[in-house]
């Protein structure tokens, strides 16, 4: 259920970390080149590495309080 959440929460929190990155991306790029660049998909490709990344730092850091 641990790992449940922690994936969960990996999805939800990347996909909102990717929406913010591309806006920031959109903004400098419409400051420096005068017009939108972006990389498409990027918060679902952010989402999906959080959602890996998250229950792996999560059991580290269980194994770790465990020692």
């Amino acid at each position: 259920m641990r790992v449940f959440a922690a994936v969960l929460l990996g999805l939800l929190g990347g996909f909102a970390v990717g929406i913010a990155l591309s806006s920031v991306i959109g903004i400098v790029s419409m400051g420096v080149f005068n017009q939108p660049l972006g990389i498409k998909f990027l918060p679902y490709f952010t989402a999906v590495v959080c959602a890996v990344l998250v229950p792996v730092m999560d059991q580290k850091s269980v194994k770790k309080r465990g020692e």
